[in-house]
């Protein structure tokens, strides 16, 4: 039997750059909307092992027919409503990749570089054609591995004038703003308020690891845009008040559990 080849976190950053998960993401949308794409029943098979363990697994497997690849991702955090680990380096996170036309391994990758730009970049490239067309403020409601990523894809779209952001924490905020404002020579604005965020931002992203509702369709700017990385960041009693809302899967968002 061929050895199977590992590709490590760091050799992972180093291949994929945020441009080409965005592509990457456009590409396979296509795939989607050409019926190209097989994926499990159910989409995710998930094991939540409560306290004391707090253990939480998810496992997803998908066949690419148009390039063709399969693969299966499996990942497990800890969440103990206090503490989420879900996009930390040190939760498990593993792609395992073959051809599906003989079943034959290809390569086990580590997922955390893949999952947080492809998470990202994936509701971020809609806006190629759904977003605004010049967007002054930038405004980001959690600025962890998800947020940040989202910075990052969006800053491929757009040239900010400003950033408001805001997190649990104040040196959290304050830590990001500095970060980011040295980087991109723009001004970076740390707040307590999800509300003041919303209200400021031309372009709003929702990135949190809260299970309550975050923002409200009300608090939304006219002609703004809000991005919804989780069902929960908007209130979903607001979408249908929106001029337009796009959902990646209505059964997902709506009728399976958390």
């Amino acid at each position: 039997m061929e050895q199977v080849t590992f590709i490590d976190y760091a050799t992972k950053v180093k291949l994929l750059s945020v441009s080409e998960a965005m592509n990457i993401c456009q590409d396979v949308y296509a795939m989607h909307a050409r019926h190209s794409v097989d994926w499990s029943d159910p989409p995710s098979q998930k094991l939540n092992t409560p306290a004391p363990f707090h253990n939480h697994w998810h496992v997803k497997t998908v066949v690419l027919k148009e390039v063709p690849v399969a693969g299966v991702r499996l990942y497990s955090y800890f969440d103990d409503g206090q503490r989420n680990t879900v996009g930390q380096l040190d939760c498990t996170r593993y792609i395992v990749i073959s051809d599906p036309a003989t079943a034959k391994p290809l390569a086990i990758l580590d997922e955390h570089w893949t999952y947080a730009i492809r998470s990202a970049a994936a509701g971020i490239v809609a806006l190629k054609w759904l977003g605004p067309k010049s967007p002054k403020t930038l405004g980001l409601v959690g600025i962890g591995t998800m947020g940040e990523n989202c910075l990052r894809c969006l800053t491929q779209l757009y040239k900010f004038e400003e950033i408001v952001c805001t997190s649990r924490r104040p040196e959290t905020r304050n830590a990001f703003a500095e970060k980011w404002s040295s980087k991109l020579g723009i001004k970076v604005k740390p707040v307590a308020s999800v509300e003041e965020v919303v209200r400021a931002s031309d372009i709003a992203v929702g990135a949190t690891t809260r299970t309550d509702i975050v923002s409200r369709e009300n608090w939304v700017k006219k002609g703004g845009t809000f991005i919804s990385m989780a069902r929960r960041e908007m209130d979903p009693a607001g979408w249908a008040k929106f001029d337009k809302t796009v959902v990646d899967d209505w059964d997902v968002n709506l009728t399976v559990p958390e």
